[in-house]
């Protein structure tokens, strides 16, 4: 699966599921300023095993790396090409 195809995957999750906004979310915004919280990272996660079959240990998740859904959809091509 390719970067954008991820990308659009984790946004249409993250904005239609997680966050529940009506609003446009852009690719770089911060997704913890938009109402991102922990009980969201955790559905994400079971999410990304459930649509992608990656399985991504809790202590490899850094916010940094997640903090945007650019930055998410990077991340979780990293653990795909593992696969």
């Amino acid at each position: 699966m390719d970067i954008e195809a991820i990308r659009k995957t984790l946004h249409d999750h993250v904005v239609g599921e997680l966050l529940l906004r009506d609003e446009p979310l852009g690719f770089d915004d911060d997704i913890f300023d938009a109402g991102f919280d922990s009980m969201s990272l955790s559905r994400l996660l079971v999410f990304i095993e459930e649509r992608f079959g990656a399985v991504i240990p809790d202590e490899d998740v850094v916010i940094d790396d997640i903090a945007t859904l650019n930055s998410m959809a990077r991340f979780v091509a990293t653990y795909l090409k593992d696969q």
